[in-house]
């Protein structure tokens, strides 16, 4: 009986071990945790006197690594340049990319989906390092999509720091 459960328990202890290996390779950081909905709230402009709307950031993991979804916007972790490239490729962005001092190695501001009334946005991406960061806020309705440039960056001046 002992050594039919020695040949039980192995193989489990053994499967365990891979998953807990598989589970370390991967990236362990939530995009999520690098801002709450109050700050991307407060960033977006909405006064807390006024009432911030209840929200819970949405994690997705997709193809180009991690994206976080807030009411006005949203954050995403890159695996590669490459992939920031299609994806804002995909997107439309404006090929005007303004670069942004201060922010990591490289950051540069862009427009995603310009034109279009429903989804057009500000984003800033920011090379940090060991990061490809993008962050994107929503316009507000009747201001030109320009105002979410410094709204993006102060959001990533506290966002940046959290990376790691």
């Amino acid at each position: 009986m002992r050594g039919r459960r020695t040949w039980i328990i192995a193989p489990v202890v053994l499967a365990t071990l891979a998953f807990a290996g598989t589970l370390a390779a991967q990236d362990p950081a939530n995009v999520c945790s690098l801002s709450t909905s109050e700050e991307f709230q407060r960033a977006y402009g909405i006064h807390p006197q006024i009432g911030l709307l209840p929200d819970t950031p949405e994690f997705t993991a997709v193809t180009w690594g991690q994206h976080c979804d807030y009411a006005n916007g949203a954050i995403d972790l890159f695996t590669s340049s490459k992939e920031l490239d299609r994806v804002l490729g995909l997107t439309k962005a404006l090929k005007d990319r303004a670069p942004v001092p201060g922010l990591g190695k490289r950051a540069f501001f862009t427009v995603v989906y310009p034109g279009d009334p429903y989804r057009e946005r500000g984003l800033l991406a920011i090379d940090t390092g060991s990061r490809l960061l993008a962050i994107s806020m929503d316009r507000k309705e009747g201001e030109p999509v320009a105002t979410t440039r410094p709204k993006l960056e102060g959001l990533a001046r506290l966002v940046v720091p959290r990376v790691k």
